[in-house]
């Protein structure tokens, strides 16, 4: 079996680092179109990792889009539309998911994570570390989950969510699409769609125009 080739369509320094750890040890080469120009290139210097920089996007294996964060990684979709099943979906050894848990395309699980049974993660949706769901519960896709977040069983967060580092959502909670839920929020009511809400109770604080 030879080289796995991954484009990573666009970047961020963060999210270009965790990709490399989540694969290494792997004979996989990334080639990473700077479509934004971002010109961050010292940041993710790695002698480790099989990698170059390209300016045009090219025919590959696979693809990922290259952030973490649901805002950006929407705009790579609607620039790109990569065909779901080229999209690569990454799994760390390290994270537990039950075997009756669907998981669509172009997701990312990073290390530590648990994900309980008859769950659904849609397509593009961003798990970062250290995260708990429950049972029953859905994800729309392209959002983001941050580190330390727990969502308890039978919850619906929408698409195009961000979920905020260490917040907490309880049980039988619907979230609608388009939603930002800061950082620490304890969610103990639904919240409607295109809203930003945050705090302990989480509260609905303006309009999310992203």
């Amino acid at each position: 079996m030879g080289t796995k080739e991954i484009i990573i369509l666009g970047y961020s320094d963060a999210f270009i680092t965790m990709i490399f750890d989540l694969f290494h040890g792997q004979d996989v080469k990334f080639k990473i179109l700077d479509n934004f120009n971002l010109h961050n290139i010292s940041r993710i210097e790695n002698n480790k990792v099989n990698y170059e920089i390209i300016t045009e996007l090219q025919e590959g294996e696979y693809y990922m889009y290259g952030s973490a964060k649901t805002s950006t990684r929407k705009k790579l979709i609607d620039t790109f539309n990569i065909n779901q099943d080229k999209l690569i979906t990454v799994i760390s050894e390290l994270s537990f998911i039950s075997n009756t848990t669907k998981l669509g395309q172009g997701c990312v699980v990073n290390p530590i994570c648990t994900i309980a049974g008859h769950t659904t993660i849609s397509d593009n949706v961003y798990i970062n570390r250290s995260v708990s769901i429950g049972h029953h519960t859905l994800i729309g896709e392209n959002t983001s989950i941050n580190p330390g977040v727990n969502i308890s069983g039978n919850v619906i967060i929408g698409r195009n969510c961000q979920i905020g580092v260490g917040s907490t959502i309880i049980d039988n909670i619907k979230i609608g699409d388009n939603v930002i839920i800061g950082a620490g929020s304890v969610v103990t009511k639904n919240i409607p769609d295109n809203v930003v809400a945050y705090g302990n109770p989480c509260k609905i604080i303006r309009e999310n125009k992203d």
